[in-house]
C-alpha cells in the first residue's frame, strides 16, 4: 500500500477533513494529491503530520504492513523511500527524523534492516550536512560491516554500497565490482536488486572518470553488464548515462557534451548539475 493511500485511511478512520489533517504542515491542495498519489510525501512532512494527530510512525506502518511490534521488509520499503526523498530534496531534518523513527521500533537495535537503514540515513546526513569528506569513521565501519556481513550480495549490502563508493580504494573497488556483475546477471535479479546494480555501476564510472581510471577489467565487465540490460523505459536513462560515461572515459568530450545537452533540453538540469564533465 502506497503512503498516500494509507494517510488516507488513516484521516477517515479520524474524522478528518484534508485541511484538518494537513494542518500548518502543508497545503490542502498538496496534501490532496499526495492521497491520491500524484505527489510523494517527503520524511519530515509525513512525521510532522502523524506527530500532530498522536500517531506513533511505527503503529502508522505497522497496521498496514501487519508487522506488530517488529522492523520488517515493508518497514524498510517504506522508511527507504523516505531516505531516499529526504536525500534528493537536501532534507538534512527528515533524515534525522527517519532515524529517530528507526530507533523507536523494539528490535531496531538487533535488526539487520532497521540497522542498515539507520546507517544508510546517518551517513547521507553527515554528507549532506558536513560534506563527504567529514563523514566519521564509526559511520564508514559500520556501514562495511553491514555491506560483508552477509554471504550474498542482498538488498540491503547492494543498497549500502550504492552510497558508500567513494570510500574504498580502487583496488577494493575493481574486485567488489567484479564480484557483483559476475555473480548477478540483469535477467536474473528482482527489479529492485536491477536498479539497485545499475545504479552501483553509473556510480562506479563515475568514481573512475573522477579518479583518471579509463581501463580495467572492472570498467570492461561494468559497460558489458549495462549494454545486456534491455531497452525498455525504465532503463532508458541508465542507458544514456553508460553512453555519456562511455564517451568520456573515451576521451570522447564532444558527444558527451551533446548527450548532457540532451538531457538538459528535456528538461533534467536537475539531474546532469550533478554528472562529471
Amino acid at each position: 500500500m502506497e503512503i498516500g493511500e494509507a494517510l488516507k485511511i488513516t484521516r477517515k478512520k479520524l474524522n478528518l477533513s484534508q485541511s484538518e489533517m494537513a494542518g500548518d504542515i502543508l497545503t490542502k491542495s498538496y496534501y490532496s494529491k499526495i492521497e491520491r498519489g500524484i505527489h510523494e510525501i517527503n520524511a519530515r512532512d509525513l512525521i510532522d503530520i502523524l506527530n500532530l494527530h498522536g500517531i506513533r510512525i511505527q503503529d502508522f506502518f505497522e497496521e498496514f504492513n501487519f508487522e506488530k511490534n517488529t522492523f520488517g521488509k515493508s518497514n524498510f520499503d517504506n522508511l527507504h523511500r523516505l531516505v531516499g526523498n529526504a536525500y534528493y530534496q537536501k532534507d538534512t531534518d527528515g533524515l534525522l527524523k527517519v532515524i529517530d523513527a528507526i530507533d523507536k521500533f523494539p528490535n531496531s537495535q538487533n535488526n539487520r534492516l532497521a540497522r542498515g537503514l539507520r546507517v544508510e540515513a546517518k551517513l547521507l546526513y553527515q554528507g549532506l550536512k558536513y560534506g563527504p569528506e567529514k563523514i566519521d569513521d564509526e559511520t564508514i565501519r559500520e556501514v562495511k560491516q553491514l555491506m560483508f556481513n552477509s554471504d550474498n550480495w542482498d538488498e540491503l549490502s547492494l543498497t549500502l554500497l550504492s552510497v558508500s563508493l567513494s570510500f574504498f580504494k580502487n583496488d577494493e573497488l575493481s574486485a567488489i565490482i567484479k564480484a557483483i556483475v559476475t555473480r548477478n546477471k540483469p535477467d536474473k535479479l528482482t527489479s529492485r536488486n536491477r536498479e539497485i546494480v545499475s545504479s552501483i555501476l553509473i556510480n562506479y564510472l563515475a568514481y573512475s572518470y573522477n579518479r583518471k581510471i579509463t581501463k580495467g577489467a572492472a570498467l570492461s565487465l561494468t559497460f558489458s553488464w549495462l549494454s545486456e540490460l534491455d531497452s525498455s523505459p525504465k532503463n532508458c536513462l541508465t542507458k544514456i548515462y553508460a553512453n555519456y560515461f562511455q564517451m568520456l572515459l573515451s576521451g570522447n568530450k564532444e558527444k558527451a557534451n551533446q548527450i548532457r545537452q540532451f538531457l538538459n533540453d528535456n528538461g533534467m538540469e536537475d539531474l546532469t548539475r550533478y554528472l562529471a564533465r
